[in-house]
């Protein structure tokens, strides 16, 4: 089995450096094309989102699409090199997307600003002391009735010190539980082919 490279170790991995010295072929977790689930979810009308935020945007395929069908989307990535990337992307569609560099806990949102987060692969990057200010957060942006997509990396995937933390389906459910009416927990792969991940359709309660 190939050895895959240092870059890839989760401890401190150089984003800026990642996305600046390699093309995004070369980069595993990009892919030109949104992960089937999610067009399936939109394209359904099983949800119909209005206001988004993409967190982990990396080079801007997930917010390209969900512009594409009428969504007003802001997305955010702790790189300013993938924010770059995913600007000019914008540009060369023809579209416009709130693009942001920052850290997400760290970055000031109003609250009750969307109705739909959309993370692909941002949560298993999470420090586990901090996944409860992320749910927390989460919680904080969506309106009532809100969504929150998760596709993160399964523990079906062998454990190691490279590439994500892998997350169980109990600890989606510990995370989220107190802030979010939980969905199923759906295995899939990341683009089709990749690493094996749950995807999660969680909502927001109501104001009661």
């Amino acid at each position: 089995m190939k050895e895959k490279p240092e870059w890839l170790k989760r401890e401190d991995r150089n984003w800026e450096e990642i996305y600046s010295k390699y093309c995004l072929a070369e980069i595993p977790w990009h892919s030109d094309r949104p992960d089937q689930e999610l067009i399936d979810l939109i394209e359904s009308k099983r949800i119909k989102p209005n206001s988004v935020l993409d967190v982990g945007c990396g080079a801007g395929t997930d917010a390209l699409y969900l512009v594409s069908k009428g969504c007003k989307v802001t997305a955010i990535d702790v790189s300013r090199e993938a924010i770059r990337i995913a600007r000019e992307r914008a540009g060369e569609a023809g579209v416009e997307i709130d693009f942001i560099a920052g850290n997400f806990l760290d970055v000031a949102f109003d609250n009750e600003s969307f109705d739909f987060i959309n993370d692909r692969g941002f949560f298993h990057h999470i420090n586990p002391g901090d996944r409860e200010k992320v749910a927390i957060k989460m919680n904080d942006l969506l309106k009532s009735n809100g969504y929150y997509y998760l596709r993160s990396w399964s523990d079906k995937e062998e454990e190691s010190e490279r590439g994500p933390y892998r997350i169980s389906k109990d600890e989606i459910r510990e995370t989220f539980s107190r802030f979010f009416q939980i969905g199923e927990i759906k295995d899939f792969r990341f683009g089709g082919k990749g690493a094996r991940g749950y995807a999660c359709l969680m909502r927001k309660e109501a104001h009661k």
